[in-house]
């Protein structure tokens, strides 16, 4: 069957998760078993990288081309300085609670987003991290800033937390929903979106004030969700599900991705170059938003008419 996306090879069989490109050359993958692969040419060659543990590595993040943090379970941070040839730990505090997620918004103020409602922060690019008590106690599956100041926090049982000045205070959003919100994603400090378990789909306009169910189409687990523009955007999940929308998410279409396996992530560098991850080191990549080849559409639109 024919399909905007193409798949690398990562060369492991763990599950990849985490997924951060700087540009559309150079980027980095973790995920179980301690893996973090890195690519100089866009996918076209990974490498492993060696991070010296064997725990599930989460989420990744570079602010440079040389400084990164990966995180993971029993409250794993790591740390590089050169691109992930050499990944040092940071003391978390948190041996036995699971990192989640981890962003950056410059190379000294990040914040890592962890189970049991655990919220970690950094002014100093990881030398302390503090945790911040955040209630009700949920899971926090993913953390977004759109600027220095303003932020979001996605959760379990439709929790959403939002913070205008730098994380010093939360303050609980509603959202309309009781269902695990896996990922949130803000494009201005007004625009956002975020998904989640039974293909949920819940956007906002006001910064989260007010936020509004969008139909995804499908049933499917969501996990993954990115968006290159206020248009354009992309959400991934169980079953090899990839859905695309071109309109801020008033409609939200299906891609082939040529697998039935559970994707997990998505990252773009643009409205045309992106990359997905997921299960069993499967890495998916498009150049063309994930749309079909003009000629398969040409194609499917001929056999469409004969039928």
């Amino acid at each position: 069957m024919p399909s905007g996306w193409e798949i690398q090879k990562s060369g492991v069989q763990t599950a990849l998760g985490g997924i951060f490109f700087l540009n559309a050359q150079q980027g980095w993958l973790s995920g179980n078993k301690g893996t973090v692969l890195h690519t100089t040419d866009g996918g076209q060659h990974w490498a492993l990288q060696e991070t010296g543990t064997e725990i599930l590595l989460a989420s990744i993040f570079f602010i440079t081309p040389e400084r990164g943090w990966v995180v993971g379970e029993k409250g794993a941070i790591l740390y590089t300085t050169d691109g992930g040839q050499k990944w040092t730990a940071q003391e978390s505090g948190q041996v036995k609670k699971s990192l989640m997620h981890v962003f950056f918004t410059d190379p000294e103020h990040g914040w890592v987003a962890g189970e049991k409602g655990l919220l970690l922060s950094t002014t100093d690019g990881g030398q302390h991290w503090i945790s911040t008590e955040v209630r009700p106690a949920v899971a926090f599956n993913s953390i977004y800033f759109v600027n220095q100041k303003q932020g979001w926090i996605s959760g379990d049982a439709g929790n959403m937390f939002y913070t205008e000045d730098a994380g010093a205070h939360w303050v609980r959003q509603e959202t309309g929903t009781d269902k695990d919100l896996h990922r949130v994603f803000f494009t201005k400090p007004e625009i956002g979106w975020a998904v989640g378990s039974a293909g949920m789909i819940i956007h906002t306009t006001d910064g989260g004030k007010h936020w509004a169910a969008q139909e995804s189409a499908v049933p499917t687990f969501l996990l993954g969700l990115f968006f290159a523009n206020d248009q354009v955007g992309w959400a991934v999940g169980a079953a090899g599900t990839i859905i695309h929308t071109k309109d801020g998410g008033a409609t939200w279409q299906q891609q082939t991705s040529k697998t039935i396996d559970f994707l997990i992530n998505v990252f773009f560098v643009n409205p045309q170059v992106g990359w997905v991850v997921g299960v069993k080191g499967i890495i998916l990549h498009t150049e063309r938003g994930g749309d079909l080849p003009p000629e398969a559409v040409q194609s499917k639109g001929e056999g469409e008419g004969k039928q």
